[in-house]
């Protein structure tokens, strides 16, 4: 089950939307947060409905102030409640209806202006604190962390970095395991003009990294797009490791027990001494579980 959180400026324009469609068929996602300051209609969400005709949508529309923030999701597998809503986040809590998958995801659209983005840092804290599920926060934080973030342009500035910095560190928050290009968004000049940078990040809790910390963020190619999508496909892993073999006492009791132990002891498996003691435990371990049957059916 893949999600997208993708900053889609300009989703106004209808090839725009077309293009949306195509890639979230494409890329088979089943929950999508899409920021955007200037989506017409924003009231009624009928852009996304478009886009995506029959899924669950909330917006962060309220107050007279227009909607930033849109996620979105296939209703027949996530059943999502919505915890907070302002005007730089949306914070809910994901269940799969299938998988058993639950967890807390805020998507976040952060101000321009460093004094704008200090309720965002404010908000975060107090959601920390409420939130006792793996916890994942994404997108457009519109704040970088470090001085190399921005390619070409004006130079990150220390008071640039230092809220967002203090934000992660204070809410024991890391960066989640990634991929693709390291900058995110470009202003698509050429040239001297040309702007790189990377402000669109996806962090997790202690909790996330402990039970999804193998899930990558892709970030993908941008298209037509100023911001490159990320991709996070959130899929059960099948563990690999064999459970260890246990010796029950109880077949001890067995009348064929000593029989079974003998047919393989008096056997030579191996030259050296300690290997063919390895062979023949390794070799009685199969009849052992053959014999737990009988026990069970007996």
């Amino acid at each position: 089950m893949t999600w997208v959180i993708w900053n889609v400026r300009g989703i106004n324009k209808r090839y725009k939307q077309k293009e949306l469609k195509i890639y979230v068929q494409n890329k088979q996602i089943k929950l999508a947060g899409f920021l955007e300051t200037r989506v017409k209609e924003n009231r009624d969400n009928r852009v996304f409905k478009n886009i995506l005709p029959g899924w669950a949508i909330q917006n962060n529309y309220q107050n007279a102030i227009n909607g930033r923030i849109w996620l979105t999701w296939d209703h027949k597998v996530y059943c999502i409640d919505v915890e907070k809503i302002d005007a730089q986040l949306i914070h809910c809590t994901v269940r799969g209806r299938m998988a058993g998958f639950e967890a807390c995801l805020t998507l976040v659209y952060g101000y321009n202006t460093v004094e704008q983005r200090k309720s965002l840092w404010s908000n975060l804290n107090d959601i920390s604190k409420q939130v006792t599920k793996p916890w994942l926060i994404g997108e457009y934080f519109n704040a970088m962390l470090y001085t190399q973030d921005r390619m070409y342009g004006k130079p990150v500035a220390i008071s640039e970095m230092v809220d967002f910095s203090d934000c992660i560190h204070n809410l024991f928050l890391n960066e989640v395991a990634w991929k693709g290009e390291y900058y995110t968004w470009s202003n698509k000049q050429q040239g001297d003009d040309r702007i790189l940078s990377r402000i669109d990040r996806v962090f997790g809790n202690d909790l996330w990294i402990s039970n999804w910390g193998y899930v990558c963020t892709e970030y993908d190619v941008p298209l037509i797009y100023d911001h490159s999508p990320m991709l996070l496909n959130i899929k059960s892993i099948r563990s690999t490791i064999k459970p260890p073999f246990r010796f029950f006492n109880v077949w001890t009791d067995h009348k064929e027990f000593g029989n079974i132990v003998k047919s393989i002891w008096n056997r030579r498996l191996a030259e050296d001494e300690m290997e063919n003691a390895w062979k023949k435990l390794k070799a009685l371990k199969p009849l052992f579980k053959r014999l737990n049957l009988m026990n069970i059916r007996e």
